[in-house]
């Protein structure tokens, strides 16, 4: 779907230290950099990143590639996913390969409709008179011109100019109407669909605008506003500020889930970047699986009200039921993230992070709460909802210890508990094994190459450029030919010719070139010790034809050949150093 030639741009637009640097600490080791490797646990660094060759290479696990590969990895992304990250990132223009049909030139068209609104109500609130109450507003907000600027806010105006601007931009009505930035009066003229609102654009994983959101500068309602749902829009499939720390997110594999906008804002201004928030909505099972590509684990931190209370309970049993590990915080004082952090600062509410529960005892503080006198019937309605959340989890050992807990806190009999939850909960006694988190793709086996055609090859990587003048019958195995074919064909050998061949081999001999790649050994001749290799290679090989004609001259009435004997015994002495 993408051009080589494009992709062979992104490549070289890429550092790939730059890149895992931003997931793993790299430290310098000899001519390469090494770090503890993000796909396994490991206490020793073994993971080797090449500046020189633009590779990476685990010596634990096996894992190796190029920057594609890396991304694919680590953000759990396809390839055509993988390279429009990297395209956007090394500010390369994909044009696809092949044509698009006209649903996806429609949604495109919506996208880039929706960019220029988020730019033009952003200049709106820049250096627009009308925008004084909008500015002042952010100002009370305590919004950092630096935050306004990341997050792109803007203006709506009361007389709406955006349909008429894009509109002189070329963006024909249906597409504004599509992309819900206008709606049509009466006389079948558009009008602008937001008015008098602050704006948030509102970005989709990697980074497109497909939506907006405006909060009402008045008094009108609703207070907040969403585009409406479209083809490219559906406000149960987004988070908000995901994107702007997804970096963050899958560097710490964590997710702080908050309620609105100005959450988000606040926690991001002040540090906190992995924050991210649905649009108005309680968690999704589509959010939650959203972030699951991102991160392990989630802490959500609604706000303190008995809405947002509700709210953190359910989005807890959401991600608990996608896989994560989650944990439910309450901000202190009765306040929401975005006043607290605003009051106390980042090292405030990160204490009170560290206060989070998890989702069963978090809810059974809140129901217990709630009832106030623990009646029988008031602890048989508890242990209802509560169990209700605890056959969420897929974790058997969780939900075990659990169901423990639980009785101890309402002092019943565990039995009657695991009784009335059916089969959802193992019985006791039972210690189910917790099922490990759903496995990364493992690593390709390498293809069985012998130890003397690893040997050639490593020198040959040192000289890529002579690789021409090695003959496939060097090698051994077929393995060690087939990278041998397309190491030739890999050049020119700048910068980027290692992530060429490892792209044009299979799996089996990609793992071979990966951890070749990684091999920080140096020549100062590289091509002279390729030669001299080769030339060892051939006179071993005449060695071998040639023994068993001299060892049986002599015998049974056979001739001796004096010049094949010489040659001979002047071969074992300059390989083996030895006479026979």
């Amino acid at each position: 779907m993408i051009p080589p030639e494009t992709l062979e741009l992104i490549r070289s637009r890429l550092d790939v230290v730059e890149l895992v640097g931003e997931h793993v600490q790299l430290s310098r080791a000899g001519r390469n950099m090494k770090g503890r490797c993000p796909f396994h646990q490991e206490r020793t660094p073994s993971f080797i990143v090449s500046p020189e060759r633009q590779t990476y290479h685990c010596f634990g696990c096996g894992e190796g590639g190029d920057a594609f590969s890396f991304v694919m990895k680590i953000e759990n992304l396809s390839f055509v996913e993988a390279a429009e990250r990297l395209a956007a990132r090394a500010g390369v223009k994909v044009e696809p390969a092949q044509a698009l049909s006209p649903q996806d030139k429609e949604r495109l068209r919506m996208k880039e409709a929706l960019e220029f609104a988020a730019a033009h109500y952003h200049e709106l609130l820049l250096k627009d008179p009308a925008a004084e109450a909008a500015r002042a507003y952010v100002r009370a907000r305590r919004l950092s011109k630096a935050s306004v600027e990341e997050f792109v806010l803007g203006y709506a105006p009361r007389q709406g100019n955006l349909a008429a601007a894009a509109s002189a931009k070329g963006f024909e009505p249906d597409v504004l109407l599509k992309a819900g930035l206008a709606a049509k009066r009466p006389d079948g003229t558009l009008r602008d669909y937001f008015f008098d609102r602050l704006m948030f654009p509102i970005r989709d994983a990697k980074g497109a605008a497909v939506g907006l959101g405006g909060r009402t500068l008045g008094d009108g309602e609703p207070k907040y506003l969403n585009s409406p749902e479209s083809s490219v829009f559906s406000k149960g499939r987004v988070l908000y500020g995901l994107f702007e720390g997804a970096a963050v997110v899958r560097k710490t594999r964590r997710a702080h889930l908050m309620e609105g906008y100005m959450d988000v804002i606040a926690a991001h201004q002040h540090g906190l970047k992995s924050a991210c928030a649905p649009l108005g909505t309680a968690l999704t099972p589509e959010q939650a699986a959203l972030i699951k590509r991102y991160a392990e684990s989630a802490l959500i931190v609604f706000d303190a009200d008995a809405a947002g209370q509700n709210a953190a309970v359910r989005g807890a049993e959401v991600a608990l039921a996608a896989g994560l590990a989650v944990r439910v915080a309450t901000v202190p004082e009765g306040k929401d993230p975005d006043e607290f952090l605003h009051a106390k600062g980042l090292a405030a509410f990160e204490g009170a992070l560290e206060e989070a529960l998890d989702p069963v005892a978090f809810k059974t503080e809140l129901l217990v709460r709630r009832a106030g006198e623990l009646t029988p019937e008031a602890k048989s309605a508890v242990a209802k909802d509560v169990m209700a959340t605890i056959v969420q989890c897929p974790d058997e050992v969780l939900k075990d210890e659990w169901v423990r807990r639980l009785a101890s806190r309402l002092g019943v009999n565990e039995e009657s508990l695991r009784r009335a939850a059916g089969k959802g909960v193992p019985q006791s006694r039972r210690r189910a094994v917790a099922p490990p988190a759903p496995p990364r793709a493992a690593p390709a086996r390498p293809a069985e190459v012998s130890a003397s055609d690893l040997k050639l090859l490593g020198i040959a990587f040192k000289a890529p450029a002579a690789a021409k003048d090695v003959p496939e019958d060097a090698f051994e195995s077929g393995a060690a030919r087939l990278i041998l074919l397309n190491l030739r064909g890999a050049g020119p050998y700048d910068k980027g010719w290692g992530p060429r061949l490892l792209g044009a081999l299979p799996p089996a001999e990609a793992a071979v070139v990966s951890r070749l790649l990684a091999d920080e050994l140096g020549y100062d001749d590289p091509a002279g010790v390729l030669r001299a290799e080769l030339d060892k290679r051939a006179r071993l090989k005449r060695l071998k034809e040639i023994e068993p004609l001299v060892l049986s001259m002599g015998g049974a009435g056979r001739p001796v050949d004096a010049g094949l004997r010489d040659e001979y015994q002047r071969l074992v002495v300059e390989l083996k150093g030895t006479k026979r």
